[in-house]
C-alpha cells in the first residue's frame, strides 16, 4: 500500500483556518489541543474527515461541562480546496447598497462569504464599483456585507444598488495564486511619505518595488508612472503600504463616481525587490505560482478552526482505495 501522512499544527484565531496539503488527503483528523484540556459545555475537542464527506466532519464534543463525551456531524465544517482551480460563487442578489465610503450591501444570502473573502460586483446601480474585486470584513450571516478597505470617494449613487455579487475567494491565500501581484487602488494619500490602499488586501511585502498607473479621471497624475519602495505595511488586514514617495504636493486622489463610467481603475503593480531593505529575498518563490491543495477549517466553538488562542493539532493521509467484494 502506498501511504502518505502529513501533520502540524497552529494556533487558532477564532476564524476560518487553511491548511496547505502537499497532497490530496483521503482523511483528516483534528484535535483541538486546548479544548481536550478543558471543560467547556458544547465544545468540539476533535473532528474527522473521509474522502466522500463533502463539507462534513465527525465532531466529538462535551454536551456537558464535565469529562463525558458526545458525537455528531458538523456540516459545513471543512471546504477541500484546489486554489489553482477555485470557482466563482453564484450570481447572488443585493437589494441595497449605502452610498459611502465602505458601502454596505444587503442580501437574503451570504453563503460562504466570511469576514477576510473576496466579492466581484455586477449589475448593481453603484456601476463605478461594477466588475472590480473587494475585500470583506463584515458580514452578518443572510443579512448585509461590508467592503473593508475605503475609497476615496464614496460611489455617489443614493438610490441603492440592487445587484448582484459573487465570491471570488474565501481568503486573500486562494486569491492571489500568482505573487506578488497587481491591485487596484481605492486611496492614496497626499503626504510624504504616501499611504497606499488597495481594494483588496495586497499582502506586499516591505523592500518591494512598486509602479503606480494613474488615469487622469482619479486626480494624483503625478503619481502616474513613477516607481518607489515599500517601507512598511498594516500590521492587521494587509490593506494598506506605505511607499517612499513625497506626494504631499501632488493634488488629491479620488476614486470615479458612477458618472464618470467607463473608466480605468488605478492601479499599483510590484517590479522587483530593493536590496537595501531588509527584506530583500526573505521570501524565495513569492514570485512564483502559489497554487496549492488544501482544506478550509471553519472556525468557532463548533468548528475544527477552533476558538480565539485555541490549540490545535491535525494530521492528514492518502492511502490506496481497497474496494472488498463477499
Amino acid at each position: 500500500m502506498n501511504n502518505i501522512f502529513q501533520q502540524g499544527n497552529f494556533t487558532s484565531d477564532g476564524l476560518d483556518h487553511t491548511l496547505k496539503i502537499r497532497s490530496d488527503a483521503d482523511y483528516i483528523k483534528i484535535i483541538n489541543y486546548t479544548q481536550h484540556a478543558a471543560a467547556n459545555n458544547g465544545y468540539g475537542v476533535e473532528y474527522e474527515w473521509y474522502k466522500g464527506m463533502t463539507t462534513n466532519t465527525i465532531i466529538k464534543y462535551r454536551p456537558a461541562g464535565d469529562q463525558t463525551m458526545a458525537s455528531n456531524v458538523a456540516a459545513n465544517s471543512i471546504n477541500v480546496i484546489d486554489s489553482s482551480s477555485f470557482a466563482l460563487g453564484a450570481n447572488t442578489a443585493v437589494t441595497a447598497g449605502t452610498n459611502v465610503v465602505d458601502p454596505l450591501y444587503s442580501t437574503a444570502s451570504t453563503a460562504g462569504l466570511l469576514a477576510g473573502g473576496i466579492v466581484r460586483l455586477n449589475n448593481t446601480n453603484h456601476n463605478n464599483l461594477n466588475g472590480l474585486d473587494f475585500s470583506v470584513d463584515t458580514v452578518t450571516l443572510n443579512t448585509s456585507f461590508q467592503l473593508s478597505n475605503n475609497i476615496a470617494t464614496a460611489p455617489g449613487r443614493v438610490a441603492g444598488a440592487a445587484g448582484y455579487y459573487r465570491t471570488v475567494a474565501p481568503n486573500l491565500e486562494i486569491y492571489r495564486m500568482f505573487t506578488p501581484s497587481n491591485r487596484n487602488i481605492a486611496n492614496i494619500t497626499a503626504a510624504s511619505p504616501c499611504v497606499v490602499t488597495t481594494l483588496v488586501d495586497h499582502g506586499y511585502a516591505v523592500g518591494q518595488k512598486v509602479k503606480f498607473n494613474i488615469p487622469s479621471t482619479c486626480g494624483m497624475t503625478q503619481l502616474n508612472g513613477l516607481t518607489g519602495n515599500i517601507t512598511a505595511v498594516t500590521a492587521g488586514p494587509p490593506n494598506t503600504f506605505t511607499v517612499d514617495i513625497d506626494a504631499s504636493a501632488f493634488t488629491a486622489f479620488n476614486f470615479p463616481v458612477y458618472t464618470a463610467v467607463p473608466f480605468t481603475p488605478p492601479s499599483v503593480t510590484v517590479i522587483g525587490e530593493n536590496s537595501g531593505y531588509a527584506s530583500y529575498m526573505d521570501a524565495p518563490g513569492k514570485f512564483y505560482n502559489q497554487g496549492f491543495i488544501g482544506v478550509i477549517l471553519a472556525g468557532g466553538t463548533t468548528g475544527p478552526g477552533g476558538n480565539n488562542d485555541d490549540i490545535v493539532i491535525w494530521y492528514a493521509g492518502k492511502s490506496e482505495l481497497v474496494t472488498n467484494t463477499i
